[in-house]
């Protein structure tokens, strides 16, 4: 792995402190550039992505593997589904296969507080990945491309037509996340090449992503996985960080299958017309 590698997926923090030590070393002191690189080699190591704890719409990891192949770097996608479900995740991943820089967007980054503010936001963060060749995440798509004909402001027509226009010319890959796909302009999907849904996980899913966070040896029973149908790999972070504190760091069966159930019931699951409370 190069520096530029190594540079490209660091924290903005690091990549200053790796730059400015490197302009003032020089190449002939490369033993004092690789104590540097020592620990920013460990920072990588750590951004991995785990294709078996996700349930998506297509094969991710032959995805993956096809776009760092592919000559084509001008390319809009989005990913939509359930909260937790991998898909900010994915899209930092990708950027450091792709040899990218990372440049995340949130709503409260990007939304005005007066006429115009954010469209011109929205313009500004498109340019800085023009100018970083960076491949730009937006969250909360939903936010941003508002359905039109349910628009009861201007400022919303404004805002989505921005965005419309910036995501036709960019240059390079883009990728926006939701939760709330229907929510989204019926007239913006064509202007994502790739749409990815991202669902709950299935049932070698959940087995896959119990071996990962708990015990690599651990095996559910068939009971267990259909009892837990409605996870993502959040919910299994935010369960073994309470076992962390509530037990100690005990990752017992009893407890495992205890705390993911508690999560799960946390959430309204939309059924045909209706919302109910798992829990309830």
């Amino acid at each position: 792995m190069d520096k530029v590698e190594i540079l490209i997926a660091l924290p903005e923090d690091l990549r200053k402190k790796y730059m400015e030590k490197t302009q003032m070393v020089g190449g002939q002191n490369a033993t004092k550039i690789s104590k540097h690189v020592k620990p920013m080699k460990e920072v990588l190591s750590k951004l991995k992505y785990d294709f078996n704890a996700v349930n998506a719409s297509v094969d991710l990891k032959e995805l993956t593997d096809k776009l760092i192949d592919s000559k084509v770097k001008q390319y809009g996608m989005l990913f939509y589904g359930e909260s937790g479900s991998g898909k900010s995740a994915l899209a930092e991943y990708l950027a450091y296969k792709l040899g990218m820089p990372f440049l995340k967007k949130r709503a409260s980054d990007l939304i005005g507080g007066i006429v115009g503010q954010t469209e011109a936001n929205i313009a500004r963060a498109f340019e800085e990945a023009r100018k970083k060749g960076a491949l730009l995440v937006i969250d909360e798509a939903d936010t941003f491309l508002f359905d039109r004909s349910k628009a009861t402001q201007m400022y919303q027509v404004g805002t989505t037509n921005e965005l419309l226009t910036q995501m036709e010319d960019h240059p390079y890959p883009f990728i926006m996340t939701t939760n709330l796909k229907d929510k989204i302009d019926n007239a913006c999907f064509r202007r994502f090449i790739f749409k990815i849904k991202f669902d709950y996980m299935k049932p070698e899913n959940i087995e896959a992503c119990a071996k990962t966070y708990f015990n690599k040896t651990l095996k559910l029973t068939e009971q267990e996985k259909a009892e837990l149908k409605y996870l993502t790999a959040g919910d299994f972070k935010v369960a073994k960080q309470k076992m962390n504190i509530l037990e100690n760091k005990k990752y017992s069966r009893v407890n495992i299958i205890k705390y993911l159930k508690a999560e799960q019931n946390e959430k309204n699951i939309i059924k045909g017309s209706k919302q109910i409370q798992l829990g309830a």
